[in-house]
């Protein structure tokens, strides 16, 4: 445990350093702030809260999360005991047969109602030699009849070419850390793009590469699974003239996006082009977590989309809610409220990070929330939770943001990266069984939320008297110390470099605390003291510190970042 002092310092340092961020690198401004509480109020006499016409509503998968017949990378990982709640699955290497039976997730996404449905091919898949084993044309063809169905159900295709699964062959040559791996996966791509490209509307190229890269090399707790020494593991997150694990392997896969970027523009010139990239809140657990927290906000937030921006034809964001930040890992507290699998609710993160995007990139990037979506069996939280950050989305397009849609992570219950099993993340409940005959049976059981989510696609619009109902029966469980499942620890520290998910879940009462948009108090103001501590998430008073100084540290940032000829925009 630090000294008083010690921990006084490093706070200190930490406030002057995010002091220095322009007002376009902050993540919430106070200005913001005051016109989310207006929104959020006025929300309240409303009966129906609408999006704008021609807001896209759809569906997410990925195929090592739901195809069955799959030698991925993900189930060596597992058969080497990697994997939480795994074993103690049924069947758990066929997924949810996707690939031997994708009717099942497009019938119900077309009665939903979705217009897009996100879906990814698998590289391994289509490589399983490696690269001079050449593609498996079968594979194309095969992926192209599941898009094609897809299109004939009159939904658009949202196709993502890399989603958190890398061949073992490509492992083995250092990953996306080789410079070889980009020429690789280029190849991979264009089989792809000539193969079905036509059937596209919507290409996420990589989803969340920072996150990949982080629990791939940084952590060790990805496929394959190798640690980082000491050393390696100090300087995973050095910028990127010490070259580091992190800043190499986003430099790389970026530069793979603007090969394929090209590559899918001479195919059509009309077919949009994009990434899914993940944000998350980083909340400091405690004052001597406020420099890690600037750190990580400096190093996730915007190093990967700074890299590939005039390269896309739209941001997509993918968004959970927040974590406590302890040292290098992650805190799970007895006050806030989680889901299943450990992420901290909280739309307004949702909201501010929206805004962020728009000023740093400007109005001609349009944004697009690529995965947004919760763990609970239970479906109590869920609803309230699908509502609340599609509020969100509405604020900041009220605030001025061009937002084209919402992309909700998923249908069906399935496999939860090294989660396993444990997560239900789905719309839908699936329950698996044995037949007679040994083969896997899936019963799939709706839950509220499906109804929910299906009503508001109807309408185009939030139901408000259904926003009141879910969260007063969601606040009575928690009057009555009701619990649902929890996947992780209940309390202390454990997070993304340590393994700590389940093989049964835990139980963990509800929590009787309003998160609600615009309602949020931050855990820095409950357990540091203080409401507005200049984080990167909140308003930095510009008296303390210099423009001069200011304008320095924005431009050490920006060249850490291997983006120093963009022009800083000075909004001080």
């Amino acid at each position: 445990m630090l000294p008083t002092f010690a921990l006084l310092l490093l706070l200190a340092l930490g406030v002057s350093l995010l002091a220095s961020l322009p007002k376009h690198l902050h993540l919430h401004r106070t200005d913001d702030a005051q016109f989310l509480d207006k929104f959020a109020s006025d929300a309240r006499s409303k009966q129906t809260l609408a999006f704008p016409a021609g807001f896209s509503f759809g569906i997410a998968t990925a195929p090592a999360h739901v195809e069955d017949q799959l030698d991925d990378a993900w189930l060596e990982f597992a058969r080497k005991g990697r994997v939480a709640a795994w074993k103690n699955a049924v069947a758990p290497e066929q997924r949810i047969k996707f690939w031997s039976e994708p009717h099942e997730e497009i019938h119900l996404a077309s009665e939903l109602g979705v217009d897009t449905f996100r879906l990814g091919v698998d590289w391994a898949r289509v490589y399983p030699q490696g690269p001079d084993g050449g593609a498996d044309k079968g594979v194309l063809v095969k992926y192209r009849n599941i898009l094609d169905e897809i299109k004939k159900s009159k939904m658009k295709v949202m196709l993502t070419l890399f989603h958190h699964s890398l061949p073992s062959w490509s492992a083995g040559l250092g990953g996306w850390t080789n410079a070889t791996t980009v020429g690789h996966f280029v190849e991979f791509a264009s089989h792809v793009v000539d193969a079905m490209g036509d059937l596209v509307d919507v290409y996420t190229i990589f989803n969340e590469p920072h996150v990949y890269v982080l629990l791939t090399h940084c952590a060790g707790v990805w496929p394959p699974g190798e640690k980082p020494d000491m050393v390696e593991a100090a300087l995973c997150l050095a910028p990127s003239a010490a070259q580091g694990a992190y800043t190499a392997s986003l430099i790389n896969m970026a530069e793979a996006h603007k090969r394929v970027h090209a590559i899918v523009k001479r195919k059509d010139a009309n077919t949009m082009v994009g990434a899914a990239h993940h944000i998350g809140v980083l909340t400091p657990n405690g004052p001597a977590d406020v420099v890690p927290a600037a750190w990580s906000h400096f190093m996730f937030t915007f190093y990967f989309p700074d890299l590939i921006a005039s390269h896309v034809d739209f941001l997509g964001v993918n968004y959970y809610g927040q974590e406590l930040l302890a040292g290098a890992d992650v805190a799970v507290s007895p006050t806030e409220e989680y889901s299943e699998a450990g992420r901290g609710v909280y739309p307004d993160g949702l909201y501010h990070f929206l805004l962020a995007f728009h000023r740093r990139y400007g109005s001609k990037l349009p944004l697009w929330v690529t995965e947004n979506g919760v763990a609970d069996a239970t479906d109590n939280l869920r609803p309230v939770y699908l509502m609340e950050h599609l509020l969100a989305i509405q604020a900041a397009i009220a605030r001025g943001v061009k937002v084209l849609g919402y992309v909700f992570w998923t249908m069906s219950d399935n496999w939860e990266w090294a989660d396993g099993y444990c997560p239900k993340f789905g719309l839908v409940e699936v329950r698996r069984s044995l037949k007679d005959d040994g083969t896997l049976a899936l019963e799939r059981v709706k839950r509220r939320s499906f109804g929910v989510y299906q009503k508001i696609i109807q309408s185009n619009a939030v139901d408000t008297r259904e926003r009141e109902a879910s969260w007063n029966e969601l606040m009575r469980l928690a009057k009555e110390n009701a619990t649902r499942p929890f996947c992780r620890a209940l309390e202390g520290v454990g997070g993304m470099t340590g393994a700590f998910g389940l093989d049964e879940p835990v139980h963990r009462p509800w929590i009787a605390k309003d998160w609600r948009l615009g309602a949020y108090r931050t855990h820095a103001a409950e357990h540091i003291g203080v409401e507005h501590l200049p984080l990167p998430w909140h308003t930095t008073p510009e008296w303390m510190i210099s423009k001069d100084v200011a304008k320095g540290l924005a431009y050490i940032y920006e060249s850490s970042v291997n983006v120093s000829s963009r022009v800083i925009r000075d909004e001080l």
